[in-house]
């Protein structure tokens, strides 16, 4: 907001905000090139009741021909002082990373029978040729053909930027560079890694701590004993939270240590830096060292986070991270087959410490694992374990990724839902049998670490995915990848 308030903008609203009147100034509009969003724009300036003297329009893609011969048409095209497309129908996350910011094509491309699949799909194909025509390339589109949406997103694509290249024929010609390559998977490709905890920095604090628009809010306690809201922003502003966000989360709490404690020798010689440095200790010695408060809060905020998300480990996770690595990679720490998934999740299931939504990814899992074996006794397993309805529903909804692990509600007969009903007549004294049963096995159980492989731990879907892809494109069943590779 300082950098858009340093142009000389005064006031920045929402689209579809009702505004006031204020005919002495000019609008600038960023809008996505929609027919909503083109109507709510064209109400500004409906001769009954204009808001602005004129408009500077900004699209972020091309407008269609529909819509040019509405704006055309439209009153408000006298009060236009300018319009521009431009190909940012993206928006970028980390200097490598980027969203079409869509949630919603989630729910519309795997729901059965939902309606606007199609424009769904156009537009996902719109805003991925905005980024190509961005970067300048013509990438060599590739996808899973067995998936007839992620097919038709491809066709799309490959449509759109042969009219960019039609109306501007310098599009993507630097011929010194390789051909870049474009996959398009769907979220139905690998299901398992975002049901499996990542025990990365970055991964874990957005994960366990409830980060929201990349903001983690906080209470801190102040001198005298009271408490005050705090906000951290995490995005590469940060050079420190660049340089650990992909490191494993037990290295940035040591990696914090060593700076704070270099720091500490090279600027105030302070006693109070020692290894076992603890977060009061961190924040009494940025009390002794004013000078180099900003410094030091630094390394503070990303100490507290790091040990935040390690306690949090530790008072149940850890249990819960192992058995997910077992259901993802098929064997133990030490090699060995897992045979028998209810087994590995039955302590962790009927532990109350452990959240309902942990136990429903941790289900997820164990479903995936299976491959759709013994379905009833995995129906009488959600009604013991009290998994609400709604939570239950997204376990059944694994059907609608393509997995035949689960048999879906419409049409089929005789699924997880009906039999977990039956279930449920079953009676509370069963549950409690199968709860001392749980108890029992829980103490009996080993106890060890989750390796982390000769590469560390890297996101886990970058492992998953470079050796799933070659079985996925010659339409073979996806080996599970080994343990290391996880």
């Amino acid at each position: 907001m300082h950098d858009v308030m340093s142009k000389g903008i005064t006031l920045v609203e929402g689209l579809e905000k009702s505004k006031e009147p204020q005919l002495a100034r000019e609008a600038i509009y960023i809008m996505w090139p929609s027919e909503e969003s083109l109507t709510k724009m064209l109400m500004d300036f409906d001769e009954s009741f204009r808001v602005y003297k004129a408009a500077h329009v900004f699209l972020l893609d091309r407008l269609p021909p529909v819509l040019v011969t509405k704006l055309q048409q439209s009153p408000a095209k006298k009060y236009i002082r300018s319009l521009k497309e431009s190909y940012i129908g993206f928006l970028p996350k980390e200097s490598r990373v980027f969203t079409l910011n869509f949630p919603d094509s989630f729910r519309l491309f795997f729901s059965p029978g939902s309606a606007g699949k199609g424009e769904m799909k156009t537009r996902i194909a719109d805003q991925l040729a905005t980024l190509c025509a961005f970067l300048g390339e013509f990438p060599t589109i590739r996808c899973n053909k067995a998936v007839a949406g992620v097919e038709d997103i491809a066709h799309e694509l490959y449509k759109r930027l042969e009219d960019f290249k039609m109306q501007s024929p310098s599009f993507a010609t630097d011929e010194g560079k390789n051909k870049s390559e474009l996959i398009i998977l769907d979220r139905g490709f690998d299901v398992v890694s975002p049901l499996v905890h990542e025990l990365t920095y970055q991964a874990m604090v957005y994960d366990l701590l409830g980060i929201k628009r990349d903001v983690y809010s906080y209470e801190a306690t102040t001198e005298g004993g009271g408490k005050h809201s705090r906000e951290v922003i995490l995005d590469e502003s940060d050079p420190l939270w660049v340089e650990l966000r992909h490191k494993f989360i037990s290295d940035v709490i040591g990696e914090v240590r060593e700076m704070v404690k270099g720091f500490a020798d090279s600027k105030s010689k302070s006693p109070t830096a020692s290894y076992d440095m603890s977060v009061k200790k961190l924040h009494q010695m940025i009390k002794e060292v004013p000078q180099y408060q900003k410094e030091l809060s630094k390394l503070a905020r990303h100490f507290s986070l790091a040990e935040t998300c390690d306690k949090k480990l530790k008072a149940g996770m850890f249990d819960l991270c192992k058995a997910e690595q077992d259901l993802a990679t098929g064997e133990s720490e030490t090699g060995e087959k897992i045979d028998s998934a209810m087994n590995l999740t039955t302590p962790i299931l009927f532990d109350r410490k452990i959240g309902v939504y942990e136990k429903v990814r941790l289900m997820m899992l164990q479903l995936l694992f299976s491959e759709g074996e013994a379905k009833e006794g995995f129906a009488k397993l959600i009604q013991r374990v009290e998994i609400p309805p709604k939570e239950r529903s997204s376990i059944l909804n694994l059907a609608c990724l393509g997995h035949p692990s689960v048999e879906g509600r419409e049409g089929r007969g005789n699924g997880i839902e009906e039999q977990s009903q039956r279930a449920e007549e079953e009676g509370e004294g069963r549950r409690r049998e199968i709860r001392r049963l749980s108890l029992d096995t829980h103490h009996s159980r080993h106890h060890g670490v989750c390796h982390r492989g000769e590469a560390g731990y890297e996101l886990l879907s970058r492992a998953v995915t470079a050796s799933w892809l070659l079985a996925s494109f010659l339409h073979l069943h996806p080996p599970r990848p080994s343990r290391s590779e996880v």
